[in-house]
């Protein structure tokens, strides 16, 4: 039986790259492999424990260990290759056959562990890379140092999955179409089709965060979903700045769920479309040049039509135009905007628009094809 380390924040259910490690471990251990998570000291996971695997908490320091300075380049060195042995000592004398890990936006330092990991003992590394991290920071000296960083970890990982083809580009890396790897969706078991409620009041769901960036075009949107027939509905977390803003513009409100799971359901019960936004300009948020929206990857598998509203040289708008997809407006395309809004009102348009969708679903975001392809690159040829 072959063994997988994970090396990262714990796997678990919700959102995020947590869910989408939990995905992929998951169907690995329904082929046959061995999972061992490694996570900071403290860490728990649910899903874990439901799962069998065994979750190792790594201590982060020994009282014998030189001290560590986190933002000293030479510091980290010490201590990651220190925790490697630490990890290994974890798991026992068995050494694994692939490292997994992902390389968080917002966090690099159990990737850091993985990379010295895999480089002590010669195992295969797969890292996942989702976001560029640089991108989330103003700081100029923040940014250079994140980049040397993580070109090193690039360097060492046997096999690195850029979410998409520009997202490797940011790091240097001119990759084939078939080296991008989308975050793995959960499924889901049949389409939503038309029902007759939808033009009586016809739902159009954003779920996902909202970025304070994005109000200015969600309150265009939503001005032009109420004016073609619809009401735009936001499904994500309440704050003091999202109530002043429901306030002000034709909005609905639902508070998130604990799982994607009940995402899902409560979209398949009420959602008549679904939108995909970002902000007008990339200047307003930088990372959407190289970031994949993952909520469309999960939510095309209901099968609703979708909208996707985002300037034509982020990530999302470079892969409309690349595929095809005819539902991907730039952000002062309202006209088109309001005809799909109200193709929502009739069942044949209604299904012309969710055809492109359900395309999606079955062929470029099946997570069939999407495992397959992450789990026959996690050892070396």
């Amino acid at each position: 039986m072959p063994r997988i380390l994970y090396i990262g924040q714990a796997p678990a259910e919700g959102t995020g790259s947590p869910v989408i490690v939990l995905r992929h471990l998951r169907r690995l251990a329904a082929s046959g492999w061995e999972v061992t998570v490694v996570a900071e000291r403290g860490a728990t996971s649910a899903a874990c424990q439901r799962e069998g695997w065994p979750l190792l908490s790594l201590i982060t320091c020994r009282p014998w260990w030189p001290p560590f300075r986190h933002g000293i380049a030479f510091s980290r060195s010490i201590r990651t290759w220190l925790l490697a042995g630490e990890c290994q000592r974890l798991i026992g004398p068995r050494r694994p056959d692939a490292v997994l890990t992902h390389l968080a936006a917002h966090d690099d330092f159990l990737p850091e562990v993985a990379v010295r990991h895999a480089s002590r003992h010669r195992v295969p590394l797969t890292m996942f890379i989702h976001d560029e991290a640089a991108a989330f920071t103003a700081d100029h000296g923040e940014k250079k140092r994140l980049r040397h960083r993580h070109h090193h970890f690039l360097r060492v990982a046997h096999r690195r999955w850029f979410a998409t083809r520009e997202l490797a580009a940011a790091y240097g890396y001119d990759i084939p179409p078939r080296e991008v790897l989308p975050p793995i969706p959960s499924g889901w078991p049949a389409f939503v089709d038309w029902r007759p409620s939808f033009p009586d009041r016809p739902l159009v769901y954003y779920a996902g965060y909202v970025w304070p960036a994005q109000f200015a075009l969600l309150r265009v949107l939503a001005r032009t979903i109420a004016e073609s027939g619809a009401t735009l509905v936001l499904l994500t977390r309440h704050t003091p700045q999202l109530a002043e803003f429901l306030r002000e513009n034709p909005i609905e409100h639902v508070a998130p769920f604990a799982t994607n799971q009940e995402v899902l359901e409560h979209l398949a019960a009420h959602a008549a479309g679904l939108l995909v936004s970002y902000s007008a300009t990339i200047a307003e948020m930088p990372w959407i040049a190289t970031s994949f929206p993952s909520k469309l990857i999960e939510q095309c598998h209901l099968g609703l039509p979708c909208a996707i509203v985002a300037p034509a040289t982020s990530a999302v708008g470079r892969w409309a135009r690349q595929t095809g997809y005819p539902d991907c407006f730039a952000p002062g395309e309202q006209t088109r905007l309001a005809a799909w809004t109200r193709d929502l009102l009739a069942a044949p348009t209604w299904r012309q628009r969710a055809a492109p969708v359900r395309r999606l679903a079955a062929a470029e975001f099946d997570p069939e094809k999407i495992q397959t392809a992450f789990a026959n690159a996690l050892l070396r040829s």
